[in-house]
């Protein structure tokens, strides 16, 4: 009997060693986020050196989820990449959440197209389904494009019709924020 007990204290520890590290981990997560944010050119921040540029990372991908992804600013709309990947711990709760909000990926004129990372194309199916996102997602594998324009994911690239970056958001970005700097793309 009294090593039934033993068993279940030890076992009850761990789980509690286990919550700690699991704490520990998302705590490092939510600063390094909102350090990679700041980068960003929050107010008060250094303005991101790709802003104002004409961006040239691609103008064909082949898609995740359907078939090739062309680059919105060729057809003289606004875009957001929203860049992304399976084995990137904090989008496994950005993605899901952006993917509710923006549905087929259309505000307005501005379309939203995710950019996978992912070096394998069944793993960034499985990530981009499981997801629910509904949006066309272009697959990067060799992440040439994430390397011209991202240092690190999740990330958000806005960009104007006329093909100019306007802003860049690095880390996790919320619905409400992503719809507010899209609103400002012409």
């Amino acid at each position: 009997m009294r090593e039934g007990v033993a068993d279940k204290r030890v076992r009850g520890g761990g789980i509690r060693v286990a919550l700690g590290v699991l704490g520990v981990l998302l705590t490092t997560v939510l600063v390094l986020t909102g350090v990679l944010s700041l980068l960003g050119g929050a107010a008060g921040q250094p303005r991101n050196r790709l802003i104002g540029t004409k961006i040239s990372a691609f103008a064909v991908l082949p898609g995740v989820n359907r078939g090739a992804v062309r680059a919105p600013w060729l057809s003289h709309h606004p875009a957001v990449l929203l860049f992304f990947a399976d084995w990137c711990v904090p989008c496994h709760a950005e993605l899901p959440m952006l993917a509710r909000s923006l549905g087929l990926g259309r505000l307005g004129r501005t379309v939203v197209v995710g950019i996978d990372g992912d070096h394998s194309p069944s793993v960034a199916l499985a990530f981009v389904t499981s997801s629910g996102a509904r949006f066309a997602v272009a697959q990067d594998a060799d992440q040439s494009v994430a390397a011209t324009l991202v240092p690190a994911f999740p990330a958000a690239v806005f960009v104007t019709s006329a093909g100019i970056i306007a802003a860049v958001h690095y880390g996790v970005i919320s619905a409400a924020e992503l719809r507010a700097t899209a609103a400002r793309l012409r």
